[in-house]
C-alpha cells in the first residue's frame, strides 16, 4: 500500500478559522460559484452509467445544466445542454441515443458535438454543419468517477490532485470492478440547513467524534488516526478497535474492512471506503443557499461478494448509517445557527502534530484553499 504521508503539503500556522461573514453572506456564495465552482472539478457520474456509445446522463452545476455521453469511438464527453441555434435544452435525463437533436427545430449533432443536419430548403440562409457545434465542457475521471469543469484552462485532475487517483487504487484495487448499488444504499444522502463549508469542516475533523458519536467511537480506535495534506486533497486513515463486537455493527474480521480511509477533493467531494462490508462511496455537498446544503452521494459493492453473510453485514450497515448521518446533520445545523449570532464573529483552530484525533489541521487546510480561491488571502 502506498504511504499516504508521501508528497504531503504543509498548511499555514492561521489560528484563526473563517469568518461567520464567510458562512451566511449570500454575496459570498455568489462569489464562491464564479471563483471555485465553476473553475473547479465537480463529480457528475459513475462510468457506468455511460456503459455504450450513446449513453448519455444530465446533470446540473447551479443553473448550467449540462449532459455527458459516450462518443462512438468510447470517448466520455460532456457538452452544455443548450442548442447553438436559440437556446433550446437538448436532452433530459438519461437514456440512450445515435445522435442529439434539438426538440425545437431539429438541429442534430454527432455525438462528438460536431453538427450533423437541420431542415433545409433550397433558397434557406444560414451557417453551415462546419461552422457550429454543441459547447463542450473539460472531462476527466478519478477511476470510474467522472468529472467536470466549467474551466477550460483547467489542470487536469492529475495535475490538479496528484497522488489522488493511486491512493484510492492502493486502498482498493478492486475499485474499477465496482458498480453502484441498486438495492441497499449508505443512508448518506441527505438536505441539511448548514452552509456547505461547515459540512466539509465537519468531515475534516474528528475533534467531535468522541462526544458527538457514541457508536462510532466504540468501534474506531480514534487516538490512532491520522490527517495528511496533500495538494488539493486531504487523506485521513482511520483504524478500527478490531472488535467483531461493537455499539454500532459487527465486524467480520476476516473479510470487513478494519481500516477506514476518507479522503476530501477541493472543494466539495468527499471519497471514502469506510469500515465493515467491502464497499466504497463518493459525496458531494452543494449548497443550495447560504444555509442550507444538500449531500448526494454513490455508493458501490463489489461483483462478488467477499463471502456468504456479507449483504446481511452490508444491511446491518446500512441500517446503522442513519444514526451518524443524524448526529452529523444536528451538529451542523446548530453551527449554522451560530454563524448568525452577534457573540460570533471568527473561531479558533485547535491543532496538534500527534494527535489527529482532536486536530483541526486538515479543516485549516480547506480554509487555506478557500482563501486563495476566493482571492482573499
Amino acid at each position: 500500500m502506498l504511504d499516504h504521508l508521501e508528497n504531503t503539503v504543509v498548511g499555514s500556522d492561521r489560528q484563526r478559522t473563517l469568518a461567520a461573514d464567510y458562512y451566511i453572506n449570500d454575496n459570498k456564495l455568489k462569489e464562491e460559484k464564479e471563483r471555485i465552482f465553476f473553475r473547479s472539478w465537480l463529480y457528475a457520474c459513475h462510468a457506468s452509467e455511460l456503459a455504450d456509445a450513446g449513453s448519455f446522463v444530465t446533470t446540473k452545476i447551479f443553473d448550467q445544466s449540462i449532459f455527458l455521453v459516450k462518443d462512438r469511438d468510447g470517448q466520455i464527453r460532456a457538452f452544455y445542454n443548450v442548442c447553438p441555434h436559440r437556446g433550446h435544452q437538448l436532452v433530459e435525463g438519461l437514456g440512450k441515443k445515435s445522435r442529439i437533436t434539438c426538440p425545437y427545430h431539429a438541429w442534430a449533432f454527432a455525438l462528438d458535438g460536431k453538427r450533423i443536419g437541420s431542415r433545409r430548403s433550397k433558397t434557406l440562409t444560414g451557417p453551415s454543419n462546419d461552422e457550429i457545434c454543441l459547447s463542450e465542457i473539460r472531462v476527466d475521471r478519478l477511476v470510474d468517477f467522472i468529472f467536470v469543469n466549467l474551466d477550460p484552462q483547467a489542470q487536469p485532475l492529475s495535475t490538479f490532485a496528484p497522488g489522488l487517483e493511486e491512493q484510492m487504487l492502493s486502498v482498493e484495487p478492486d475499485l474499477p470492478a465496482m458498480k453502484p448499488e441498486e438495492a441497499v444504499q449508505l443512508d448518506i444522502d441527505y438536505p441539511c440547513e448548514a452552509n456547505w463549508k461547515v459540512l466539509v469542516d465537519n468531515y475534516l475533523e474528528c475533534h467531535h467524534c468522541v462526544n458527538a458519536h457514541d457508536q462510532f467511537n466504540d468501534m474506531m480506535d480514534l487516538s490512532q488516526s491520522s490527517f495528511a495534506l496533500h495538494k488539493n486533497y486531504t487523506f485521513q486513515v482511520a483504524p478500527t478497535e478490531n472488535k467483531a463486537e461493537n455499539k454500532a455493527f459487527p465486524l467480520e474480521r476476516d473479510h470487513d474492512i478494519t481500516t477506514g480511509h476518507f479522503w476530501w477533493l477541493f472543494p466539495n467531494t468527499l471519497i471514502g471506503q469506510f469500515p465493515g462490508a467491502k464497499g466504497f462511496y463518493l459525496s458531494t455537498v452543494t449548497p443550495t443557499t447560504p444555509d442550507s446544503t444538500m449531500r448526494k452521494s454513490v455508493t458501490l459493492k463489489p461483483p462478488v461478494p467477499t463471502d456468504p453473510e456479507m449483504e446481511q453485514r452490508h444491511k446491518q450497515r446500512a441500517e446503522w448509517f442513519p444514526t451518524v448521518s443524524a448526529e452529523d446533520k444536528a451538529l451542523c445545523e446548530n453551527v449554522q445557527r451560530g454563524m448568525h449570532q452577534r457573540g460570533y464573529q471568527q473561531g479558533w483552530y485547535v491543532t496538534d502534530p500527534e494527535a489527529h484525533d482532536i486536530s483541526e489541521h486538515a479543516m485549516r487546510y480547506f480554509h487555506d484553499l478557500y482563501l486563495a480561491a476566493m482571492k482573499d488571502i
